[in-house]
């Protein structure tokens, strides 16, 4: 899959079209008391798991996913040697979690489980030590399961196998094709043709269709029998595969398998070609050019002062458009078109009416465009002004807008500082500077209060702390008056924190904090915000939110009797930006990436918010 990001920032408002722009892995940790890997990525991923013995080792790669950094290899101890998480080749990471010698455990009792999109689990029952005795070959199962276990058979490639393209490997158990979809093993179709020095057996598979850097090709395999492979698809919804094999070898079989390809065993098993020949290879066998007759969409710009968004190609295309009304992204659809590469965008300046423009080629026939709207910024309908172009209507809405309120999606994001300020004396705050607005943000806990204790010991003051100054700075930087109620890690009491506010006649009081539950309830995440009395300003910063990050669950806004909130004389609200006691929370507020979103979110939420008032 082919992805290509235009993204906005303060710093650069270049084009950014890279044939191949991969998502990242944000977090992983081995929690060893508890048998269990968990891994976080900043976008979509759908992990492919193996065993592979010899050291036993569990093996997980990450399509479309980079590390960003060398190879790192923890430690472990006990039954579990060690976890290594590298990079496999440019667009997947691979982690491995390795036993220890002499331990292996049962592949249909390790449970990989997707939480959300990006947030993933890798639990493992307790090694067991390795029997002499030599296990008999497990019968395939072909009926997915509603988790994502690892395949009863280990995918580990054979040494002599040349084969270099990952989505077809020579394995130990047989042979395995990558699919980008399957289909029912049902429906399978297999036909033997005899030839003069050899047969072919071709599989036909309805609704299942190839990588496209197998379509047309012929494989050499020589091995198992089989000289080589020959992958064809006569439509998008159907898959045809041939094997050349010997004369006098068996037949084979197929079928899907849960990792999302296709596995081909000769019937009788493995021993029944052990002995075989492969006969001579087929004179065609190549790496052929990829053929794709669809039209090429090259083009992607800004037209009409902005007034709307035109998607060109070479020939003649279709798009159907729906907007997700939540988060405000329009996402187009284009059948039977492909990217070109690399594709022209336009320029998302600190001014664009775009934030975020996301091109992908989702399948070999489909190509999605997201377009994400500025502040202030709505989409019309999609037109079509011609065979070879769509036009998506770009409205901006003519609000009123006071000067502290730049387009808060234009904020650079500043460093943390290197050393904390010193304590803010209360006394000292004598009132706001005529013509500003003053917003008072107050870190939760601090000093001898820590507040939350989360997983693996993560603290609240120590998540919260950080947002905190972030927002602060962003709003300085668009013009608005800042005190903050703690700027480093001191005590301060909840008395104090709204004297300090109400003294400064502040416009706007935001407390931020994080989440917990006891119990060992780990499975409590998602975001909340509270307020007494006026909602209007939590409602602003929960909708940003929202609409900026992703978070694991959407907990609402709330009334509550919070000391500083019912004791604050301006609007408030208080924000729990998530559970330090929760498996996905946690691993998310460790990330400083995330805690930096979750900042600017609210910084753009608090502006949402002024604007809306005339402040």
């Amino acid at each position: 899959m082919r992805f290509h990001w235009l993204l906005l920032t303060i710093l650069s408002t270049l084009l950014f079209a890279l044939p191949a722009q991969a998502g990242r892995l944000l977090f992983w940790r081995y929690e060893n008391n508890q048998n269990r890997l968990i891994f976080t990525t900043d976008s979509r991923v759908q992990p492919r798991a193996q065993l592979i013995p010899n050291p036993t080792r569990i093996v997980l790669d990450l399509p479309g996913i980079t590390l960003g950094r060398s190879t790192v290899d923890q430690m472990i101890g006990g039954t579990i040697k060690s976890v290594r998480v590298g990079q496999f080749n440019s667009q997947t990471t691979r982690l491995v979690i390795e036993l220890a010698p002499g331990y292996t455990v049962d592949p249909t009792q390790v449970k990989v489980r997707g939480i959300s999109p990006t947030q993933w689990t890798v639990e493992l029952p307790d090694p067991q030590r390795i029997s002499n005795s030599t296990p008999s070959r497990p019968t395939p199962r072909p009926n997915p399961p509603t988790t994502n276990p690892l395949p009863q058979r280990p995918l580990n490639p054979s040494p002599s196998s040349s084969q270099e393209d990952n989505n077809f490997q020579v394995t130990r158990n047989g042979l395995f094709v990558r699919l980008d979809k399957q289909g029912q093993n049902r429906d399978i179709k297999v036909q033997d043709r005899q030839e003069e020095e050899a047969k072919t057996i071709e599989f036909t598979l309805p609704g299942a269709s190839f990588p496209q850097s197998l379509i047309d090709q012929t494989l050499a395999v020589n091995q198992y029998g089989v000289s080589d492979v020959k992958f064809e698809q006569p439509s998008p919804s159907q898959g045809r595969l041939t094997l050349r094999v010997a004369k006098d070898g068996p037949g084979w079989q197929a079928y899907y398998s849960r990792l999302g390809g296709l596995v081909l065993l000769p019937q009788g098993g493995l021993s029944t070609v052990e002995d075989l020949t492969a006969p001579e290879p087929s004179p065609e066998v190549s790496v052929s050019p990829v053929k794709n007759q669809n039209p090429t969409i090259s083009t992607i710009e800004l037209t009409n002062n902005n007034g709307q968004l035109l998607i060109r190609a070479n020939g003649p295309i279709k798009g159907e458009g729906s907007i997700d009304r939540r988060t405000g992204i329009f996402e187009i659809r284009i059948p039977q078109a492909q990217l070109a590469d690399p594709i022209t965008g336009p320029q998302l300046g600190r001014n664009s009416p775009i934030y975020q423009l996301k091109v992908r080629q989702e399948n070999t026939d489909t190509v999605v465009i997201q377009v994400r709207p500025s502040l202030g910024v709505r989409f019309g309908g999609l037109r079509q002004p011609n065979a070879e172009t769509l036009s998506l209507e770009v409205r901006s809405l003519q609000t009123s807008r006071p000067p502290v309120t730049t387009d808060p999606t234009a904020i650079p994001v500043p460093p943390p500082p290197n050393t904390p300020s010193q304590p803010i004396n209360p006394s000292n705050v004598t009132g706001t500077p005529r013509g500003r607005v003053l917003v008072v943000i107050d870190p939760g806990h601090g000093g001898k209060d820590p507040g939350a204790v989360g997983l693996g010991g993560l603290r609240e003051v120590d998540v919260i702390l950080p947002i905190s100054l972030e927002v602060s700075q962003l709003l300085k930087q668009q013009g608005v008056e800042v005190m903050m109620t703690r700027n480093a890690d001191y005590f301060v009491s909840l008395q104090g924190r709204t004297a300090m506010a109400n003294r400064a006649r502040a416009n706007v009081f935001v407390s931020i904090h994080a989440n917990a539950v006891g119990g060992g309830r780990s499975n409590v995440n998602g975001m909340e915000t509270f307020y007494t009395g006026n909602r209007e300003l939590a409602e602003a910063i929960h909708r940003s939110i929202l609409r900026n990050v992703t978070v694991a669950n959407d907990r609402g806004v709330k009334s509550s009797r919070f000391y500083v909130l019912r004791t604050s004389r301006m609007p408030s609200a208080l924000v729990e930006v998530g559970f330090v006691t929760g498996t996905i929370d946690n691993a998310r507020l460790r990330d400083p990436a995330y805690r930096s979103q979750m900042a600017r979110a609210i910084a753009q939420g608090i502006l949402d918010y002024i604007r809306q008032k005339g402040l």
